[in-house]
Parts: structure tokens; sequence; C-alpha cells
């Protein structure tokens, strides 16, 4: 359930739990119990916890424009130059006999 900012007039500025279904009705003020009109306020970015604001930024940059990785400074983990095993290189490489596939279905 998100938080919405609300305005009572006579209280001031709360903060309340409501289902998204709710987010245009005013809602009851906690101290005097009258409505209050929701209001738009900033996100408070700067109460997050470091850790939250990284990944908060990180799923920002991610959605306009994702992260590529390459591999061209060698640093990927594995080796792109090996060459083939011994037993690899003698293996034939088997010709399509024409038979059906057996994975495939029939028509």
């Amino acid at each position: 359930m998100p938080m919405y900012d609300y305005n009572c007039c006579g209280c001031g500025m709360f903060s309340a739990l409501r289902p998204l279904s709710e987010y245009l009705d005013p809602a009851p003020c906690p101290n005097c119990g009258g409505e209050a009109d929701r209001i738009i306020t900033a996100p408070s970015l700067a109460c997050m916890s470091a850790s939250n604001r990284t990944a908060w930024e990180r799923n920002e940059r991610s959605a306009h424009e994702p992260r590529r990785s390459s591999c061209s400074s060698g640093s990927c983990g594995h080796a792109h130059h090996a060459k083939p095993s011994a037993a690899a290189a003698q293996t034939p490489i088997r010709k399509p006999t024409g038979q059906s596939r057996p994975w495939m279905l029939g028509h």
C-alpha cells in the first residue's frame, strides 16, 4: 500500500497509508478527524539509506539505458582464444542422413 501526503486545514500536513484505489479520496485527519485533501510532494530521497538510494538510482538508470557488458578488456572471466582440445579436434562431423529429426513433431 502506498503512502500519500495530506494537508488538514486546521492541523497541517500528515502522511497516511491508503489503498491505490483511494488515491484521489480525501483522508481523515488523525488529530481532528476532519477531511484532508491529498497534496503532491517530492520524494524524500535524502532520507533514504545509502544502499537504498544506490539501488533506486541503478533501477532508474537501467529503465532508460541498460548497461552493456563487453569482454574486450579480457576481464570477463573466461578465455576466448583457447585452442580446442585434442578430443574435440578428432571428433568427426556427422552429415545429415535425410531421416526425420526425433525431437520434431510430425504434421
